[in-house]
């Protein structure tokens, strides 16, 4: 028996038939899966005569470190109501419209806004101790 060899046109119409003929790859579509964990949302607090800068500080540190930006934007929105915005905007060089877009539900502050607001705080502490 005989083997024809095969034309080289020939062999190029057979590759795009055998391609032609795979099946396409089925498109899979993984719904998101919402966490399980949920997250407890702020209270809403008005500052009393009992918060303390040194408080203030270390409640905004520590919701940095546990990544708590609900705790976080809630601190910011108790130094603007315990401080004047004035002297805070003229200490940290921020707007006022940027403060308190950093107290926002929405609001993703730069960690150089969140850096000035603390560097406000321990100049407050530093002239309340004095």
């Amino acid at each position: 028996m005989t083997r024809i060899k095969a034309t080289p046109e020939f062999e190029a119409w057979l590759k795009k038939q055998t391609e032609k003929s795979k099946m396409p790859k089925a498109k899979t579509f993984k719904k998101h899966v919402k966490s399980l964990h949920v997250k407890p949302l702020a209270k809403s607090y008005k500052p009393g005569t009992n918060v303390s800068l040194e408080g203030l500080k270390e409640a905004i540190i520590q919701a940095l470190f546990e990544a708590d930006q609900d705790t976080f934007k809630g601190c910011i929105s108790i130094l603007l109501d315990l401080c004047d915005y004035k002297d805070i905007t003229k200490e940290t060089g921020l707007s006022k419209s940027t403060l308190y877009r950093m107290c926002e539900p929405n609001s993703n502050p730069t960690l150089e806004n969140i850096g000035k607001v603390l560097s406000y705080i321990n100049s407050l502490e530093t002239l309340s101790a004095a």
